[in-house]
């Protein structure tokens, strides 16, 4: 199993008047293969749980095994970087070098491999994000536009290939063809890569992509659930001022209304009205 979460603890500022519980005993896992959703509201503490999974958060108490690394005990950081690709928030930030190709060869070279790997990485990283790798190498990132710079700022993660891909709100401030892109791009990364997490605020991007979620509330975990589970427990989105994905709230105000009609996605919707036409109750 990639990921073991247990009774996992964080505190910020302990002992002093700016002290605030992030993370209360989570426990939980994430499953080879798994495409694996994380939700709540802001300040839930998504960020904080992320951020332990490569290390860049220590273990404060309870335990945590990443991909077979057990993080309460020494391990080697560069290693499990390398395995544990992180894409946070508006990822094109985090491009800095001269040329495409020149960022996205910075993680590879810095494993130390030979010039040549470097170069093959970093050329099959770019076509993986469906960039043509020969017109954009010599360009600057900062000429791309927005879509093409989050591209190239994945193509650096998946140059160390990765076996676990961690997104922190991949599709944030990209329009409605942008943010399809992005996901869709995720389903042909998972061939690679194949465990995926992601945080998103979005719930039709979660009903659509995600096999699990994991529901977080003020630090604390609410439960990990399929999407079809959770969109049925109406008390939980409520409670932590969640929207439902659209497809399961035109079912949720359906059964307000006497159908018995439970979906999550627009095929599970459109496939339960035509049943219930077929059936003759609509």
């Amino acid at each position: 199993m990639p990921i073991v979460v247990k009774d996992l603890n964080y505190i910020y500022s302990p002992g002093t008047p700016f002290e605030k519980t992030a993370l209360k005993d989570i426990t939980f896992t994430v499953n080879d293969g798994d495409y694996f959703g994380i939700i709540g509201h802001t300040g839930s503490g998504k960020s904080t749980l992320i951020s332990h999974f490569n290390g860049l958060i220590k273990v404060m108490s309870g335990s945590l095994t990443v991909n077979g690394f057990d993080l309460t005990k020494k391990y080697d950081y560069k290693k499990l970087r390398s395995e544990v690709g992180m894409v946070f928030q508006y990822p094109e930030y985090q491009l800095f070098d001269e040329t495409v190709e020149r960022d996205v060869s910075f993680g590879p070279k810095n494993l130390g491999l030979s010039d040549a790997e470097v170069k093959d990485r970093a050329a099959d990283a770019i076509r993986l994000v469906g960039l043509d790798y020969d017109k954009i190498k010599d360009r600057s990132p900062f000429e791309l536009s927005g879509g093409q710079m989050r591209r190239v700022a994945l193509a650096g993660v998946l140059a160390m290939h990765p076996k676990i891909l961690v997104l922190d709100e991949p599709t944030a401030g990209l329009d409605p063809r942008g943010k399809k892109e992005i996901l869709d791009l995720t389903l042909k990364i998972k061939e690679e890569c194949p465990t995926i997490i992601m945080i998103s605020h979005n719930m039709d991007e979660i009903a659509q992509y995600c096999n699990r979620v994991a529901v977080l509330g003020k630090g604390k975990l609410e439960g990990v659930f399929t999407p079809q589970e959770l969109f049925g427990q109406e008390d939980i989105i409520q409670k932590l001022g969640l929207r439902l994905p659209t497809p399961a709230y035109v079912a949720h105000r359906l059964r307000e209304r006497g159908y018995n009609i439970n979906a999550s996605d627009e095929d599970g919707l459109v496939e339960a009205i035509l049943k219930l036409r077929g059936g003759g109750n609509a």
